[in-house]
């Protein structure tokens, strides 16, 4: 046989492994120095137990090895005397065990073996006379009589040599080969070796033995084993872990042999063994090192092996820890993949193991790229808006098992996807595995698989890691057949995996660590290949273990395509939730060699893996195995494509089958697991094991029969094995329900199944391989304990079969129970302890007796417990948003980290202290307690953990000890990192001077401590150098203003810094006495604010500025709440300068904060108050109304925010805005340059919230003074009290009772009072004021500044007494009141429907007469606009007739219509004849001015001068002023003018009939009305000279007296009127009307052409005239509207406001006059008869203009209301930039302009926009620098310095862009391109990765395409479509 390798240029063809070990030959001089002898014709073999019984009687006595080695030379003679071969067993107990007697007490014990050709001798051990156990033997020797007879015959034959008789000497049998020689089977798997060779192989055992060294001997191989080791090309075995993993080291050993043997000089093989387990890896390394040195050791001379016994070392001791944990700690072998070198090979090493030296090397190589990415990592997690919540689950938590998935997935999908599905089918499409795919093409084979969504291998290749819908469905081929819509279903139901997936932050294979990590691999290995030499022979066991993606990561690891062994256990291939399959590896290593170029030498070579079987089961018996055997069966049965086909496994022998217990008698645990009645328990042997379905179920029987022995579940079990084996109710727990079970009957004759259906019936799949895995795990016996009826089916088929013997009910149970020794207990440990099942270990440690070691495991199992607790805290909070499981996770770790502690202290050898240190120190970390992690790993002798965890626990002391004290230990980078931030930590805790211990100059220190604006620390070392100034800067940098102000006081020699002191204690106070808080009322300074006041008195005595003077007496003002001051202070500052605003505003705003106490003021003084108020109104008003409130020094003082840029301002934290701002704004916080926190606000928002607040501000307060005004007594006379000069009431009247010596004074004090209150109330036209509102105050003071100019007594003066003199704010006020009489007529309506407002002809008339007294030009070119003007046809009372009476008051108040006088006397006989409501004051008011003019007019018409009148003076001041009128009026109606006055009388005195003229007063008020109307009659009758004065005085004098019947009591006045008994009476009644006061009294007036009379009637004063103008020279009437207005006309009605609608509905609320509104068809024109009034249609320019006004007011209306887009207002800013600056431009080409004009701004905008959110991102991280724990330093630090270098770009961009740089005078179009180029570069180099990009990103990529696809650009139109 000859082994074929390929050839390379580095090495040639080499000759096979075996031949040159059966080559080899053995010196035997090594033995005949012992003493031993050439042996005889028995070949000897010897078990372990043997060799190590050998080695250790060669070591310990010397004498005993040479009695051993002379029995072993006997035997090999065939000395078979009484003692030498003396059976042990009975006679007919099988295959006989023989004890050859050595002394007293020695017995060697040994077989007569046989291989296929002859006998030979097998040693099992020396033991002395009481170790010999007889039944252990006798069960030995049954044992092996179960592999037939014709072993047991000739094991049994002897043959005798003819020239030696007589001797006791027996030769070997010889045996001539048989046909059926196939079937004969040995337990220690013999080969056909010569006797020589066996010979060789004996010597060689020896000679280990004498050598004191743990040598191998060579296994004897089958042939079928010869074939895999001999083959040529790569391959894949299946077959027993054991047998499979020795033919892998025969074949390492031979080739490197080979290469030893070889005499070409090439390099040595590098051959590389990988598994899943460090405990298999070390084992296989050290069983290939004993079979090294058994031929190292047969070269060596006698001296060189007595050397060997003389150097002896210790047998390596086996350490119980986790070998899969310790191998990175190893120091043999390099971190780097790269750094191995040839004495490394042969290699052992978990395939984890492997990909950790592949990652170091490829994070060696790119180091730089690595920290890079880290820093970019750290800018995104600081710029990007908004944080994840958790992150994926750690290595240690659990990835989503079949349970999970039933339990927290499958139950939630709907029901519909579902139907008809089964769960484990669903689940393995989604899984499968990561399941490799074949390719029919290339590879013929029965495995093609379908495409499974997650796991398939183009899942893997694609994009997402798993398949799209299209591409899954259109799959067909598989296992499974499917159907289309079960596909589709199945795909919804994935998809609804994935999203429920991500919510729960669970995580699958796919998502595994191991899998991201080695797809890592895959993708560097492809772009970077491989980084160091390949692997010339690849050698992977456990192979079924290996993802697809590991497969890619070895195959590409070897690219020899005959190096390759692939290795697997048939029980593992199929077992429960594996999809893999050999067949689909063989298909996918042959595509992967397909892909990979080869030489034409190799091409014609075969690529395909042969595959070989080893069927022999060396673990368990027939019984076992048949029965193991029946379930695969089952499975390729009903699934034949879910596992490779396998030929039938045999078994080693024959032995018992396994009993099933299904009868529910013995179904509970009672008749297994307890000893006897009582309830004892028994106890388990050390090789026996209970298997439960779960771990649910393992813990329901631990909980029902405590330590009874090892329970484990099946998934526990895999990699063990047990004699005795118990599986405990595994088809009663597991999911499948039993009808699903039932489908095993269809492979039990003449039993009824139910229909197989692939889909419906996977899960059973599922289960058998679980079953599988479960009978697999016993050599010797099993038991199945299950009553339940899911049992029964599977119980039927084994029957059916004859495979268990099922147990008859009521016959006894056999005994299951085997006791074990101590030492088997504690050998069992340490196995379970390295599989990692530490519960179980520790209680094997426990019946092993030793404690120390149970301490340890139980170590180990509460560290996995704190791991699984860990797993389900992080899934239970996501689930359920809580953390109450976490700080049981936390206590979990402790408590584990707590017990490594102490059997770290209890550990006697020193590695095991170490890593039970390290161990508690990595507990510790999971249970965030550092400081014990440290002082662990400080322990452990890990110093760079310790210094890690001190620092992580915030102990920097200790951590830079542990550095400065172990720097060779310590790594450069973690050193380097930890003082970094320990000097970032001390700065941060103000220990300057331990910290500039770590720099080597102070300058240095103080540029570190401002780069990162650590100001404090800063600020602290300055100071101690007497560097105030500085130190005061670096305070108010970090807001310590007071710290700050302390600092610039101490520096006193400095002038500019106690100004500097000054400004900064008026700064600071200005927030503290914050504008409009003093509305919530006064409060003592406290905090800042007194410490800020303690300063600033210090400081005043050192002040030279006169205005900062004046704002600390202010501050000290408002905090002694000194109004007295404060208003000397506001009117002083008022002059000073506009800047001074603010603190005038502040000084009355808190003078006004105050209620007014008006009610014991005078008159002026009310009137002073209100002139003070008017000004602080004012003030609020023009602030309110500024254009750009953002722009205004005295808003930024009066609010404390400061201007940051074109697009925020900073806005104070303590400013009143705060409060108003939107809230999506008030995150995002910065430092002013004064010191002070604040919010950063668009400009737009803060003018919108600084408008809002002021306005809002103005209408509280104004409001609240309104009203005080309404209720303020001093400006509402008491009428009784002014005509009579008492009342009853007294002090109780609520009503002024005015005494005043100066009537003149006061009735023009009255007028101020309500012009100012105007005035104030006006400036509420800047607030949100509602039109309604509005409106009603209108109505309110219009009225009570009628009644105040147009008293209803003379004792309360007339109109002719106004005084502009008297009136400061006279002028002005007159334009407000006029727009208000404006305003209120463009409102007034007359009513709706037929239904007319009561107060509608009252407020006409005044506001009317208001309109021509303030503006007479205005409103008589203006009357005939107002909206009630437009006639309306239903308003049946407003008419005359055809007239309109609307028309009629117009036309009176005007006077330009020759009819005026007649139209107003048909009014009012109108009015009172339709019953019209009217206020009697307004009617009395229309009587006497129409008495006056038609008296005047009448006067005039008939003599053509004002001869002989008799009227008061305020009715002749009024004619005089209107003369011109009177003189053209026609008077033909005058004596209609009584006609209905008697009636009205009568209505007036008695109040009957009355409510028409809203007369609610009482019968004084009636009397004073009833007199006054008395007055106006006889004044009517005494000046009327027509022929018909007599029927007119006649019928006034009867109205008058018919007073008399009623014969109430009459005030003085009325009875003069009503007690008359001639007319002459009712004129001398008028006469003393007047008597007594000198306001408006009576006057005569007197023609100088005419006689004059000798005697003045009594109460009379008699002027003499020429002119008009003489009277009123002679009664001093000085009339303020003497001086006419411009003439302007008065304003159409405005463009209603959103409210006036629903304003003009409710004032029939206000006025409670609701009425029904009526169809608006029936609102119809008519034609009005009265051509005097002029058409109401407007022109086309007043229409256009019209027109034009209220479109732009919608526009600005729609602005202000849309939402402002702060990006938008920024590109409006900067393309206004723009296009200013390119008007100064010289370009040298259109192009050029468009190029600055298009693109640029967007690029700039991009720069700018990246900038601001950089230096936003770096505030935010020096904030967060002082803030943050230590924990997040190093993360901090990162970022701070990548953003100082992003922010040092970004400023150097947006210079070279700015729209004012002289770069672009003259530039070329390149020029610019150059710069947009440069700012798309760094915007997509700052832009992170997240959900959403930058906005701006679209206009930087708009910019680049522009100048990419060379759009057209060249009209001027253009521009615009490219611009912002």
């Amino acid at each position: 046989m000859s082994q074929v390798l390929p050839k390379s240029k580095s090495r040639p063809q080499r000759p096979s492994a075996m031949k040159t070990s059966r080559s080899s030959r053995m010196r035997l001089a090594s033995l005949h120095l012992e003493g031993v002898r050439e042996l005889g014709e028995w070949e000897i073999v010897t078990s372990t137990r043997a060799q190590r019984d050998l080695r250790k009687a060669r070591k310990e006595d010397g004498k005993k090895f040479k009695i051993i080695v002379k029995k072993i030379q006997e035997l090999s003679r065939g000395h078979f005397s009484d003692d030498n071969h003396k059976k042990l067993t009975g006679l007919n107990v099988g295959v006989p065990i023989y004890e050859a007697k050595m002394s007293r007490n020695l017995r060697l014990v040994y077989q007569i073996h046989c291989i296929p050709d002859q006998s030979i001798i097998r040693i099992f051990g020396v033991y002395t006379h009481d170790q010999l156990d007889r039944r252990f033997w006798e069960a030995i020797s049954r044992t092996l009589n179960s592999q037939g007879s014709e072993y047991r015959k000739r094991c049994l034959y002897r043959e005798r040599p003819a020239h030696r008789r007589g001797e006791d000497v027996v030769l070997p049998g010889q045996f001539p080969p048989r046909a059926d020689e196939g079937g004969l089977v040995s337990c220690t798997d013999p080969m056909d070796l010569s006797k020589k060779e066996m010979e060789e192989e004996l010597m060689r055992k020896i000679a280990g033995i004498l050598a004191n060294q743990d040598v191998a001997y060579v296994f004897n191989l089958s042939q079928r084993e010869m074939e895999v080791i001999e083959h040529p090309s790569s391959c894949i075995v299946i077959g027993m872990i054991h047998r499979k993993t020795t033919t892998m080291l025969y074949k390492m050993l031979g080739i490197e042999h080979a290469w030893e043997e070889s005499e070409a000089v090439t390099t040595k093989p590098r051959q590389l063994f990988i598994t899943q387990s460090r405990v298999l890896a070390e084992k296989v390394e050290e069983y290939y090192r004993k079979l090294q040195r058994s031929f190292a050791i047969a070269k060596c001379t006698p001296g060189e092996l007595k050397q060997m016994a003389a150097d002896d070392m210790p047998e390596r001791r086996q350490r119980l820890v986790d070998a899969d944990e310790e191998v990175y700690w190893r120091v043999d072998l390099p971190k780097r993949y790269g750094a191995l070198q040839s004495t490394h090979f042969p290699m052992f090493l978990t395939y984890d193991h492997l990909c950790r030296l592949l990652e170091s090397e490829f994070q060696h190589a790119n180091a730089e790229i690595e920290r890079q990415q880290g820093a970019t990592r750290a800018l995104r997690d600081v710029v990007q808006t908004g944080s994840r919540s958790a992150g994926i689950l750690n290595e240690h938590g659990a990835i989503i098992s079949y349970k999970t998935f039933l339990g927290t997935y499958w139950s939630h999908f709907p029901q519909d996807l579902k139907h008809k599905l089964d769960p484990d089918f669903v689940f393995n499409e989604f899984m499968g595995e990561f399941r490799l795919q074949t390719d029919e093409v290339h590879v013929s084979s029965d495995a093609d698989s379908a495409g499974v969504i997650q796991g398939s291998e183009k899942a893997l290749t694609s994009e997402g890691g798993f398949l799209d819908e299209e591409t899954y469905c259109s799959m067909t081929r598989g296992p499974i057949i499917i159907p289309e819509h079960h596909r589709e279903a199945i795909y919804q139901l994935y998809l609804l995996y994935r999203k429920k997936k991500r919510q729960l932050w669970h995580r699958d294979a796919a998502d595994s660590l191991k899998s991201l990590r080695t797809h890592e691999l895959v993708r560097a290995l492809k772009e970077q290949g491989l980084p160091g030499l390949p692997i010339d022979f690849l050698y992977v066991d456990e192979a079924q273990d290996n993802l697809l993606v590991d497969t890619h990561v070895l195959r590409t690891l070897c690219p020899n395509p005959h190096g390759m062994f692939w290795a697997g256990d048939t029980a593992q291939t199929i077992s429960a939730g594996s999809a893999f399959r050999f067949s689909e590896l063989k298909a996918f290593l042959f595509r992967f060699g397909q892909a990979i170029p080869r030489s034409p030498a190799s091409a014609s070579s075969s690529l395909i893996p042969e595959l070989f079987h080893l069927t022999v089961n060396y673990r368990s018996h027939s019984g076992i195995v048949n029965c193991a055997s029946s379930i695969v069966e089952l499975i390729t049965r009903f699934w034949p494509k879910s596992v490779d086909p396998l030929p039938q496994e045999r078994g080693m022998a024959n032995g018992p089958k396994p009993i099933f217990f299904w009868d529910q008698a013995h179904g509970g645990y009672e008749q297994f697991l307890l000893e006897d009645s009582s309830g004892s328990t028994i106890e388990f042997g050390a090789h026996q094991c209970i298997l439960v379905r779960d771990t649910a179920a393992k813990e329901r029987l631990r909980s029902q029969v405590g330590k009874v022995g090892i329970i484990l579940t099946i998934s526990e079990s895999k990699g063990l094995e047990f004699d005795d084996v118990l599986l405990w109710h595994l088809f009663e727990d597991s999911a499948a329900d039993d009808r699903q079970w039932r489908i095993i009957l269809d492979a039990v004759h003449d039993h009824k199944a139910p229909s197989f259906d692939e889909i419906r019936h996977n899960s059973i799949c599922r289960e058998l391989k679980f079953l599988y895995v479960a009978v697999t795990r016993a050599r010797m016996n099993l038991w199945i304990v299950d009553p339940s009826r899911k049992a029964r089916p599977m119980c039927q088929f084994w029957t059916s079969a004859g495979l268990v013997q099922e147990h008859v009910p009521g016959t006894p149970i056999p005994k299951l129970a085997v006791a074990s020794d101590k030492i088997e207990w504690a050998t069992s440990a340490r196995d379970l302890f390295q599989k990692r099942q530490y519960s179980e270990a520790e209680l094997a440690f426990d019946r092993a007796g030793l404690p120390r070691e149970r301490r340890v495991a139980r170590a180990y199992h509460l560290r996995d417990l704190a791991h699984l607790s860990s797993a389900v805290a992080c899934t239970r909070s996501q689930v359920v948003s809580t953390d109450d499981s976490k700080p049981q996770s936390l206590r979990a770790f402790l408590r584990a980290a707590e017990a490594f502690s102490f059997s770290a202290h209890e550990a006697t050898d020193d590695d095991d202290k170490k890593t039970y240190h390290r161990i508690a120190g990595q507990c510790y970390v999971r249970a965030r307690r550092h400081r014990e992690a440290a002082d662990a790993f400080l322990l452990a002798g890990d110093f760079n953990g310790a210094a890690k965890h001190y620092r992580l626990a915030g102990m920097f002391d200790e951590a830079v000890d542990v550095i400065q004290s172990h720097q060779d230990h310590v790594e450069k980078s973690v050193s380097d990192s930890i003082l970094a931030v320990a000097r970032l930590e001390y700065l941060r805790q103000n220990k300057t001077e331990r910290a500039c211990a770590l720099f080597s100059t102070e300058e240095e220190a103080l540029e570190y401590m401002a780069g990162y604006g650590l100001e404090i620390p800063r600020a602290t070392l300055l100071e101690s150098r007497g560097r105030y100034a500085e130190a005061a800067q670096a305070q108010l940098k970090d807001g310590n203003s007071l710290e700050a102000i302390r600092l610039l006081m101490l520096d006193e020699g400095n002038a500019d810094s106690v100004s500097e002191a000054a400004h900064l204690v008026v700064d600071g106070l200005w927030p503290c006495f914050a504008f409009t808080n003093v509305l919530f009322g006064p409060q003592k300074p406290q905090g800042v604010a007194h410490k800020l006041l303690e300063l600033m008195r210090q400081l005043q005595d050192h002040l030279t500025e006169e205005h900062i003077r004046d704002e600390m007496a202010m501050f000290q003002a408002i905090a002694r709440r000194d109004l007295a001051t404060l208003h000397n202070l506001s009117s002083r500052i008022s002059s000073a300068s506009d800047l001074s605003t603010a603190a005038e505003l502040l000084c009355l705003d808190h003078i006004f904060a105050e209620p007014l106490q008006l009610l014991s003021m005078p008159l002026s003084l009310i009137a002073d108050r209100f002139g003070t108020f008017l000004r602080y109104s004012r003030i609020l008003q023009r602030l309110a109304c500024a254009a750009d409130p953002s722009e205004s020094l005295v808003l930024a003082r009066l609010f404390s925010y400061l201007k940051c840029d074109e697009e925020y301002c900073l806005v104070h934290c303590d400013s009143s805005l705060v409060p108003h701002i939107d809230s999506q704004y008030r995150q995002r916080t910065n430092r002013s340059s004064k010191g002070w926190q604040g919010f950063l606000v668009p400009r737009w928002e803060l003018d919108k919230t600084v408008t809002f607040v002021l306005r809002e501000h103005l209408r509280l307060v104004v409001l609240e003074q309104n009203e005080i005004c309404h209720e303020l007594r001093s400006i509402q006379p008491c009428r009784r009290f002014a005509t009579s000069g008492w009342c009853r009431l007294h002090d109780r009247c609520p009503q002024h009772h005015l005494v005043s010596r100066d009537g003149v004074a006061t009735y023009n004090l009255f007028v101020r009072i309500h012009i100012l209150q105007i005035m104030i109330y006006h400036t509420l036209y800047a607030s949100n004021l509602p039109s309604s509102e509005l409106w009603e105050q209108q109505r309110a003071w219009l009225r009570r500044l009628y009644e105040a100019l147009y008293p209803p007594h003379y004792n309360l003066g007339a109109i002719h007494l106004l005084s502009s003199a008297c009136i400061p704010e006279f002028k002005e006020g007159q334009g407000i009141v006029t727009v208000w009489v404006q305003d209120f007529l463009n409102s007034l309506r007359p009513g709706y429907g037929k239904r007319l407002h009561i107060p509608f002809l009252s407020n006409l008339w005044r506001v009317t007469r208001l309109a021509m007294l303030f503006d007479n030009v205005a409103a008589s070119n203006g009357l005939d606009r107002i909206p009630c003007m437009k006639p309306i046809k239903p308003m049946n009372a407003l008419w005359r007739g055809r007239e309109y009476v609307v028309h009629d008051v117009v036309a009176v108040m005007r006077g330009n219509d020759q009819r005026a006088l007649e139209r107003g006397v048909l009014l009012l006989n109108h009015i009172l004849h339709e019953k019209l409501c009217i206020d009697v004051g307004v009617l009395c008011d229309l009587m006497d001015y129409l008495c006056g003019s038609l008296i005047g007019a009448m006067r005039l018409r008939s003599s053509g001068k004002l001869h002989g009148i008799t009227l008061p003076t305020s009715w002749i001041g009024r004619m005089v002023q209107d003369i011109d009128m009177l003189s053209r009026q026609m008077t033909p109606s005058s004596t209609q003018y009584g006609e209905h006055l008697g009636q009205l009388l009568h209505q007036v005195y008695t109040g009957v009939d009355a409510v028409a003229l809203l007369v609610r007063e009482s019968q004084t008020r009636r009397s004073f009305y009833a007199s006054n109307r008395c007055r106006n009659l006889c004044l009517w009758g005494h000046n009327l000279r027509s022929s018909e004065v007599h029927v007119v005085r006649r019928d006034i004098m009867k109205s008058i007296l018919a007073l008399r019947d009623f014969r109430p009591a009459f005030n003085s006045t009325l009875a003069r009127y009503v007690n008359a008994k001639s007319w002459e009476d009712l004129v001398r009644a008028a006469y003393a009307s007047t008597a007594g006061s000198h306001l408006d009294q009576l006057v005569y007036l007197s023609h100088i052409s005419e006689p004059a009379f000798s005697d003045e009637p009594l109460h009379v004063r008699r002027v003499r005239f020429k002119q008009p103008d003489d009277i009123l020279r002679s009664l001093h009437i000085q009339h303020p509207f003497a001086v006419k207005s411009a003439g302007r006309p008065m304003r159409s009605p405005p463009v209603p406001r959103q409210e006036d609608d629903a304003a003009s509905v409710r004032l029939s609320d206000v006025h409670n006059e609701a009425t029904a509104e009526e169809d608006a068809s029936s609102v119809t024109q008519i034609e009005v008869k009265d051509t005097s009034i002029a058409t109401l249609s407007l022109s086309s320019r007043e229409d256009q203009a019209a027109t034009i006004i209220a479109q732009a007011f919608r526009q600005y209306w729609t602005r202000s209301q849309a939402t402002r887009d702060p990006l938008q207002e920024r590109r409006r800013r900067i393309y206004s930039q723009f296009r200013e600056q390119a008007q100064r431009i010289v370009w040298s080409s259109t192009l050029a302009r468009i190029l600055y004009l298009g693109p640029l701004p967007h690029s700039y905008l991009g720069v700018e926009c990246t900038r601001s959110q950089l230096v936003d991102a770096a505030a935010r991280a020096r904030e967060r620098l002082k803030a943050v724990d230590h924990e997040e330093l190093e993360e901090v630090q990162s970022t701070l310095d990548c953003l100082a270098l992003l922010l040092e770009d970004a400023s150097e961009l947006q210079q070279e862009l700015d729209p004012s740089a002289n770069v672009y005078e003259r530039c070329s179009t390149e020029t610019i391109r150059t710069f947009i180029r440069k700012a798309h570069s760094f915007v997509c180099r700052v832009e992170t990765e997240r959900e959403t990009n930058f906005q701006w990103r679209e206009d930087v990529d708009l910019a680049m395409r522009i100048i990419s696809e060379s759009l057209p650009l060249a009209s001027s139109g253009a521009v615009e479509t490219a611009t912002l």
